[in-house]
């Protein structure tokens, strides 16, 4: 699970339901992060704190015991879960509201629904069996219209974006003066979205492939024409 979020010493990882602490202990022991390990069971929790401390890593491990849904992830980079189908979907709102764009959450066998992975690997155990484990990163909160401004690819223009968002994924409609612009190919990952619109530039009908990060309330990035793979920059921001 850590190898797949590349936990790092720059991390915090919260395990949600952490039992022996086994997981935090082990992002703090091997991989220098710093951990929360939450369990409503005091048992749970004492038993990790002893863990914890003969692991060395006491400094390094927070217990939190009490009820998950009212623990706040905001300090989070990593969100570990090992849980059920059912408590997964009701983790959902919560995480979106509380994680910041870029965070991973990772689950051992549980999917979130409608929510799809943006990774997943099997691992096999010497049991012979095997069991999934599924990556999703937080992404952006895009949904809305902006305005989009072109400059350096084969010519200046804007346009009017609305964006629909589901978890990852991005549709919508897109205009420039007026005229209809089709929208398609949008995803965001974190903060990095890219979307592709057809439009026509110089008589002919060609796609602009963007990519960029959202900061602070605004996007930016790179253009490419398909057509003859010129290039420019592209930023976008909130209509007033």
């Amino acid at each position: 699970m850590l190898s797949l979020a590349h936990v790092g010493k720059a991390d915090v990882v919260y395990d949600l339901g952490c039992g022996d602490g086994r997981i935090v202990i082990s992002a703090a022991r091997d991989r220098g992060a710093r951990g929360v390990c939450n369990d409503i069971d005091p048992a749970r929790i004492a038993e990790s704190r002893r863990n914890a401390e003969t692991a060395g890593v006491a400094a390094r491990v927070r217990l939190e015991e009490g009820d998950l849904f009212e623990l706040d992830l905001a300090e989070a980079t990593v969100v570990t879960l090992y849980l059920s189908p059912a408590i997964n979907r009701q983790l959902r709102p919560k995480l979106f509201r509380e994680l910041r764009p870029g965070s991973r959450v990772i689950s051992h066998n549980f999917d979130m629904g409608e929510w799809l992975p943006d990774s997943t690997v099997r691992v096999a155990w010497p049991s012979g069996t095997t069991s999934a484990v599924h990556l999703w990163i937080v992404p952006a909160d895009l949904a809305g219209s902006w305005d989009i401004t072109v400059s350096g690819a084969a010519a200046d223009r804007r346009y009017r974006v609305r964006l629909e968002q589901e978890f990852q994924r991005l549709s919508g409609t897109a205009s420039h003066g007026g005229r209809p612009v089709e929208l398609s190919g949008g995803r965001v990952s974190g903060d990095t979205v890219g979307f592709v619109l057809a439009d026509t530039l110089g008589g002919a009908e060609t796609m602009l492939r963007f990519r960029g990060t959202m900061r602070g309330g605004t996007m930016a990035g790179a253009v490419t024409v398909e057509r003859d793979s010129t290039t420019g920059r592209w930023g976008g921001v909130r209509p007033r």
